[in-house]
C-alpha cells in the first residue's frame, strides 16, 4: 500500500477527511447536548427524537412534491416546536428532580416519538432526495460531496455562531451564568425558566438540521439517529461534558476514528468498536467531570401527585385478584400452545426487568447493558449448543457466567463515574456489541430445542413452566438479597455512601455485587429467550432494546419486585393483544403507550405502576428493620394520626413553665423572654 509524505497511509488520510465530514454531525448534536446538560443538568437523549421527526417529515413533504429548501425549512421548525412543547409538558415538571430520573424521562421522549414515527411512516426504511446537487469537491485527492461539506460547514458556523451569541451577547451571558451556578443567576434576577426554553429550542433546532442533512447520506429508519446519538455522546465525553469547543472537536475525532478502523479492518461492526475504544481511553485518562446543575427552573411551591388511596377494606379482594392471577398463571398455558408463548415473551420481561431493578432501583446505577446481556445469552447459548454440541443446561450457565465476567468488567469503571457518564458508555458498548460481536460468521441463526435437566422442551407449554420456575426462583433470590445485610448496605450506599464507609462497610463492594447480580440474571432470562424463539437475530439485541427494558422497568416500578412483574404484564401481553387485533403498525403501539406513560410515571407516580398494588404491612416485631423512605413515611403518617395537636393555650402554658435562661450568666436576655428561676 502506498504511503503519503509522513508516513501517513493514503486510505487513512482518506478516510481522515472523509471521518471529518462526517464528524461534523457528531460535533454539532454534541455542542447542542453539552450545553444543555451545562445550563439545565440535563443529559438529553431526545436530541435523536428531534433529528429522527425533522428526517422524516422532510422525507415526507419531499415526496408531496414540496420544493426542497422548504421542505427542509418546515421540518426544522416543525422539530423546533416539539422540542418546546416537550420542555413544557415533560421536562419542567420534573424540576428538582435527580438527573437519572430526567435522563430516563428524555429515553421516554426517545421511546415515544419512535414509536410514533414508525406509526405513522411503517417500519420500511426511507431514503431523502438530497438538498444541494450530486456533485463532489476533491479535498486532498478525496471526493467529497456537496452534502457531505454542507454538514461540515453547517456545523463549523452554527458552533461559531453559538460561541459569538455566548460571549457576546447579553442573554447568551445569561445562559453562561446559568451553567457556572444556577442559583447565583437566580438571585441575580436571570430567568432560569426563559433559559431552559431556549435551550431546549435551540437543541431541538440544531438537531432537526443535523436530520435534514445527514437524511440524504444515508438510509433513514427509526434507528439511525439513535446510533447519531451513541457518537454524539462519545463526543461530549470527550470534552468532559462541560468544553464546547473540546466536544466540538470529539465529535470530528470519533468521525475520524471509525473512518479509519472501518478502512483497516473489513468487518462488520468496526466503526461502533472504534467509537467503544475513544469512550474507554477518554474514560481512563479524564479524571474530572462537569457536574448538573441542582436546579433549571423556578423553584416551585408544591408538585402534583396522583394519589390512589386503597380503602383497607378493598385490600383483601386485590390479593384475592392476585392469587387468581397466579391460578390463571399456572392454569391457562397448559391448554394452549399460544398463550404458552406469550406467557414465555412475558417471563422474559420480567427477569429483565428484575435485574434492572436491582441495579437501577437498588443499586442507584443507570445502566443501558442489559440488551447486550440478552444478547451475550441468547447468541452465547445458541453458539454453544449448535457448534460444539453442549448439553442446554451447561450452555445456559456457560452464557450467564460470561455476561456475569461481562457485569464484573463493566462494573469496573463505574465505580468511579456518575450514573450520566456510566450511562453514555454503556450505551457505546450496547452498540458495538451488537454492530460487531453479535455479527459474527460464527454465532447461529436458530437453536433447536432439546432437554433441560431431562424435562423435554419440544413445546413451548413446556418452555413456559421452565421458565415460571426460574423466574420464582430469581424473585425469592432477589427478595432475600432486598431483605439481608447486603440489601441494606447497597441501598444506604445509594442514598449515603459516605455514611456506609464511615461504618466500616464498602460502598464499592456493594455496588460491584449489584453489578455481578444484575449481570447474570440479564444473561440468563437472554439464554432462556433463545430457548424460547428458536430463532437467532442480532437485530433483535439493539440498543434499542436496552432504552426499552429501562423505560419498561420504570413504568412498571424501579423500587419494588412488584414492578417487574407489572412491566411483563404491561409489555409481554400488550403487543400480543394489540397485534391480533390490528395492522402491522401495531408493533409500535407499546413504545407508544411506554414513552408517554414512563413521563406519567416520573411526573405523577415516580413509584411506578407498583404503587398502584396495595402490599401488607408488616407491624411489631415481624416487620423487622425499615430502611425504606417510603416505609419510614408511612409509619410516621400512621403515628401522627393517633396525635392531638396542643391548643394554643396549652402551648402558652408550656412555654411559661419552661421559660428562657441563658448559658452564659452574662449573655443579655432577649426582649420578651422570661426569667428562669434560680434554685
Amino acid at each position: 500500500m502506498a504511503e503519503a509524505p509522513g508516513g501517513v497511509r493514503v486510505l487513512d488520510l482518506e478516510a481522515a477527511v472523509s471521518g471529518v465530514f462526517t464528524g461534523g454531525s457528531y460535533a454539532l448534536v454534541g455542542v447542542a447536548i453539552t450545553l444543555m446538560f451545562r445550563s439545565t443538568g440535563v443529559l438529553s437523549f431526545a436530541h435523536a427524537a428531534f433529528a429522527a421527526l425533522a428526517a422524516f417529515v422532510y422525507v415526507d413533504l419531499g415526496e408531496r412534491g414540496w420544493a426542497l429548501p422548504l421542505a427542509a425549512a418546515v421540518a426544522v421548525l416543525a422539530a423546533t416546536a416539539y422540542g418546546l412543547i416537550v420542555e413544557r409538558v415533560a421536562v419542567r415538571p420534573l424540576v428538582g428532580a435527580n438527573p437519572a430520573t430526567r435522563l430516563i424521562a428524555t429515553l421516554g421522549i426517545l421511546t415515544f416519538t419512535s414509536g410514533l414515527l414508525l406509526w405513522h411512516y411503517g417500519f420500511a426504511p426511507v431514503v431523502a432526495e438530497p438538498l444541494l446537487p450530486s456533485r463532489s469537491v476533491t479535498i486532498l485527492d478525496v471526493a467529497v460531496s456537496y452534502q457531505k461539506v454542507a454538514v461540515l460547514v453547517t456545523a463549523a458556523v452554527l458552533a461559531a455562531a453559538l460561541a459569538w451569541f455566548l460571549e457576546r451577547t447579553r442573554f447568551g451571558v445569561a445562559v453562561r451564568a446559568v451553567a457556572q451556578d444556577p442559583e447565583a443567576a437566580r438571585l441575580h434576577g436571570i430567568s432560569l425558566g426563559a433559559v431552559a426554553r431556549f435551550n431546549w429550542g435551540l437543541g431541538a433546532c440544531l438537531s432537526a438540521i443535523v436530520g435534514v442533512l445527514v437524511a440524504p447520506l444515508q438510509i433513514v429508519n427509526v434507528g439511525t439517529f439513535t446510533l447519531l446519538l451513541t457518537k454524539s455522546l462519545a463526543g461530549t465525553l470527550v470534552g468532559g461534558m462541560a468544553s464546547l469547543p473540546l466536544t466540538f472537536l470529539g465529535g470530528l475525532l470519533v468521525g475520524v476514528a471509525e473512518a479509519i478502523a472501518a478502512v483497516r479492518v473489513d468487518q462488520p461492526g468496526m466503526r461502533e468498536l472504534a467509537v467503544l475504544g475513544l469512550v474507554v481511553v477518554v474514560l481512563l485518562v479524564r479524571r474530572t467531570w462537569a457536574v448538573a446543575p441542582t436546579a433549571y427552573s423556578e423553584p416551585r411551591v408544591s408538585r402534583w401527585r396522583i394519589r390512589i388511596p386503597v380503602p383497607a377494606a378493598a385490600r383483601p379482594l386485590a390479593f384475592a385478584l392476585a392469587g387468581a392471577g397466579v391460578l390463571v398463571a399456572l392454569i391457562v398455558p397448559a391448554g394452549s400452545t399460544y398463550w404458552s408463548f406469550v406467557g414465555g415473551r412475558t417471563l422474559f420481561f420480567v427477569i429483565e426487568a428484575l435485574s434492572l431493578v436491582m441495579l437501577v432501583g437498588w443499586g442507584g446505577q443507570v445502566s443501558l447493558m442489559q440488551g447486550a446481556y440478552v444478547g451475550v445469552g441468547a447468541l452465547g447459548t445458541g453458539y454453544l449448543v449448535v457448534e460444539h454440541g453442549m448439553t442446554l443446561w451447561l450452555a445456559l450457565l456457560l452464557s450467564a457466567v460470561a455476561g456475569t465476567v461481562m457485569g464484573a468488567i463493566a462494573g469496573i469503571p463505574a465505580l468511579r463515574l456518575s450514573g450520566l457518564q456510566f450511562a453514555v458508555a454503556s450505551l457505546a458498548f450496547t452498540g458495538a456489541a451488537a454492530a460487531w460481536l453479535f455479527e459474527r460468521p460464527e454465532i447461529p441463526s436458530s437453536l433447536a430445542r432439546s432437554e433441560l435437566f431431562g424435562i423435554d422442551l419440544s413445546s413451548d407449554t413446556s418452555v413456559y413452566y421452565v421458565m415460571l420456575a426460574l423466574t420464582a426462583l430469581l424473585m425469592l433470590a432477589a427478595s432475600n438479597l432486598r431483605r439481608s445485610v447486603q440489601g441494606r448496605f447497597l441501598i444506604a450506599a445509594r442514598d449515603t455512601p459516605e455514611a456506609v464507609e464511615h461504618f466500616g462497610a464498602s460502598a464499592t463492594r456493594a455496588r460491584m455485587g449489584v453489578f455481578v447480580v444484575a449481570a447474570f440474571t440479564a444473561t440468563l432470562g437472554g439464554g432462556l429467550y433463545a430457548v424460547l424463539i428458536s430463532g437467532l437475530s442480532p437485530t433483535d439485541f439493539a440498543p434499542m432494546l436496552s432504552l426499552s427494558l429501562l423505560i419498561y422497568t420504570v413504568v412498571g416500578g424501579s423500587q419494588s419486585l412488584v414492578g417487574p412483574v407489572m412491566a411483563g404484564l404491561a409489555f409481554g401481553l400488550l403487543p400480543q393483544i394489540t397485534q391480533s387485533t390490528a395492522s402491522g403498525s401495531a408493533d409500535a403501539v407499546p413504545d407508544i403507550i411506554a414513552g408517554a406513560t414512563v413521563i406519567l410515571v416520573l411526573v405523577f407516580r415516580p413509584g411506578g405502576l407498583a404503587d398502584l398494588v396495595p402490599r401488607p404491612r408488616l407491624t411489631g416485631a415481624a416487620a423487622g428493620p425499615t430502611t425504606s423512605t417510603a416505609d419510614v413515611a408511612a409509619t410516621t403518617r400512621d403515628r401522627l394520626r393517633h396525635v392531638t395537636p396542643p391548643t394554643a393555650a396549652a402551648a402558652l402554658e408550656t412555654a411559661r413553665s419552661h421559660p428562657y435562661q441563658p448559658t452564659n450568666p452574662g449573655e443579655p436576655r432577649a426582649r420578651g423572654a422570661f426569667r428562669a428561676p434560680v434554685a
